[in-house]
């Protein structure tokens, strides 16, 4: 069963497991965050933002542009790290081969900091992670015009006035409003201003209790809850969205946990994107 969350009129969908898949979208821009494994339901989504290339959250690619070739849906434009660029091309060369037609798809790899127009209101931007191995995060930004301070207090007319005479009175202003981490240490957060305050963010929790530490947790490119709740401070975002808890916890023993170790006065802040 899937996940669910909303936050101010963006509505997040899909699942994360910690080791055997993660794939979530967004179906407002068109986009999913990885494809770990890949709902038929969602084949439609357009865009895909690759965090790494570890199957949990790449193995469902190939049947993902196979199934919007068969569909006969345009490519879709797909997202990564630089240096994965080069064998993904190879080894979807290598499935389109076997499938026996073509693989049609539009794959561009993201320097840190790059930025990458969605739509008129939207634009993302992918930045370093920390993990075992090449990894970026994602940070989508809402972009809105606003009137420029030195414009304020004209009357109508004079703004008209102005833009007949080709003088841009507005500017363009962004946001950013949710971020994404795929897997990562808490660097992501911490070395991120944009992450650290995006609206809503995405984090991975692996790991949640002393069977595994922080040590163990660091050691694999991960974050464990206590890293997080010492952290806290860092966070200025409205709600915080824990991901890839490990699969050696049960549901019902992740929310025990969390709900007695999350200070009441942080409980707002946080969801579980587990099954609901």
């Amino acid at each position: 069963m899937e996940s669910r969350f909303e936050h101010r009129g963006y509505v997040f969908e899909g699942i994360s497991e910690g080791g055997i898949r993660t794939s979530v979208t967004m179906p407002r821009l068109n986009l999913m965050f990885d494809i770990g494994h890949q709902n038929p339901a969602r084949v439609h989504i357009e865009r895909l933002l690759l965090t790494h290339a570890h199957l949990d959250h790449s193995a469902g690619l190939p049947y993902y542009i196979s199934q919007r070739s068969l569909r006969k849906l345009p490519p879709p434009k797909i997202y990564l790290p630089e240096s994965l660029e080069a064998p993904m091309r190879e080894i979807l060369s290598l499935y389109s081969k076997i499938e026996g037609f073509p693989y049609l798809y539009d794959m561009r790899s993201l320097q840190e900091g790059e930025e990458v127009e969605l739509d008129p209101y939207h634009s993302f931007r992918a930045w370093k992670t920390f993990h075992r191995v090449e990894s970026q995060g994602y940070t989508i930004y809402e972009k809105k015009k606003k009137l420029k301070s030195e414009f304020k207090g004209l009357s109508q007319g004079e703004l008209l006035q102005k833009k007949s005479e080709s003088v841009e009175v507005n500017e363009v202003h962004s946001k950013p409003v949710v971020s994404f981490s795929g897997d990562t240490k808490i660097e992501y957060v911490l070395t991120h201003k944009d992450v650290a305050e995006s609206e809503v963010i995405f984090l991975e929790c692996t790991y949640i209790d002393q069977e595994r530490n922080v040590e163990n947790a660091r050691e694999w490119g991960h974050i464990h809850l206590d890293e997080i709740l010492h952290n806290l401070s860092a966070f200025k975002n409205e709600k915080i969205v824990l991901i890839h808890f490990s699969k050696r916890y049960p549901i019902h023993y992740i929310r025990k946990v969390l709900s007695k170790r999350i200070p009441d006065s942080e409980k707002d802040r946080f969801h579980l994107f587990l099954p609901e």
